[in-house]
């Protein structure tokens, strides 16, 4: 099976209150109603086309938490291994794209659930050539990559090999 990585923005969150933008308080926001609904579309959109993660990184924000938990059950396996992990909130695509290359070399679809501007800019380094990428990840857009060379399982290259010619964009959704 090939390999497949899915990028996630976190579903439209809360203004935090009084505006107080500092790193405490934006970490704390919630999702609004109609971010808890997207994110479940987003759900709903992944179960359809049966992209069930592997592997799950995540923001420990609140909002990527619960744009998480709002997906839903995935199809299999039962029991996802998730790393929450403070470097994604606010990350380059450089950092990001390390994370991903920590992932365990048994997973075959990992998804990553963060913040722009970092996913986008991360998607546009992985496939610069993807123009339906131009304007950006709205709140609760996902975009998948596949890796070349990886449907072979004999030889096949791993996440920790993954770099801007190696991954491709199949689609990008805003469920």
């Amino acid at each position: 099976m090939t390999r497949r990585l899915l990028l996630l923005r976190h579903a439209e969150a809360v203004r935090p209150p009084g505006d107080d933008f500092s790193e405490q308080a934006d970490l704390a926001r919630a999702l609004t109603t109609e971010g808890h609904l997207a994110a479940s579309r987003c759900g709903a959109w992944l179960r359809e086309h049966a992209l069930s993660p592997d592997f799950i990184l995540c923001s420990p924000a609140r909002r990527t938490r619960e744009t998480l938990a709002a997906l839903g059950p995935f199809q299999s396996p039962p029991a996802l291994p998730t790393q929450f992990c403070p470097d994604i909130y606010e990350a380059p695509p450089a950092a990001l794209l390390e994370r991903i290359r920590q992932a365990p070399a048994e997973a075959r679809t990992v998804l990553l659930v963060g913040h722009n501007p970092g996913i986008s800019a991360l998607a546009r380094y992985l496939d610069d050539q993807a123009v339906v990428l131009d304007p950006g990840f709205a709140p609760a857009s996902l975009a998948l990559f596949h890796m070349w060379g990886s449907e072979n399982t004999d030889d096949a290259p791993g996440w920790a090999e993954c770099d801007e010619k190696s991954l491709t964009l199949d689609t990008f959704a805003r469920p």
